[in-house]
């Protein structure tokens, strides 16, 4: 016989550690893109749209294989527990769960546009992290609301 219920602690806890591990990698992100600095946010994200750090491909390949890993694993884990669910279809959570992965890889490898010189603003990072962070949120509003 299964508990259903008991499936809510090991949710609220992925819940809980995934926003943490979000809050942290956009905090880290803008601490590597200059926030560390005396400048405001504001000032930041200009700097990124107009001159993006420069990156070589190593060190691309060296951020990018972990990234894969760690954020592949988080969206499969969030996205494996939404099969308790008996609130949100399967249909929408394999949807919501490949737009996910997607936007996961572009954000990951928008990086690579900017180093090989395909995008010279770095407008396109910031719309990768912004989507990807926004669609990762409404695959946890969506287990948050399974429960």
């Amino acid at each position: 016989m299964k508990f259903i219920a008991l499936y809510k602690i090991p949710i609220t806890y992925l819940l809980l550690y995934a926003v943490l591990i979000l809050a942290s990698g956009v905090w880290l992100f803008l601490l590597s893109q200059g926030l560390d600095s005396a400048q405001s946010l504001n000032h930041t994200l200009k700097d990124i749209i107009h001159t993006p750090e420069a990156k070589s491909v190593r060190g691309l390949i060296e951020v990018a294989t972990p990234h894969l890993f760690a954020m592949g694993m988080l969206i499969f884990v969030a996205a494996h527990f939404m099969l308790f669910s008996t609130r949100v279809s399967k249909k929408m959570t394999a949807v919501v769960s490949l737009i996910v992965f997607g936007l996961a890889l572009l954000d990951i490898f928008s990086y690579f546009a900017i180093s090989f010189g395909w995008v010279v603003s770095g407008w396109l990072k910031l719309f990768a992290l912004f989507a990807f962070v926004s669609s990762f949120v409404v695959l946890l509003a969506l287990l948050a609301f399974s429960l």
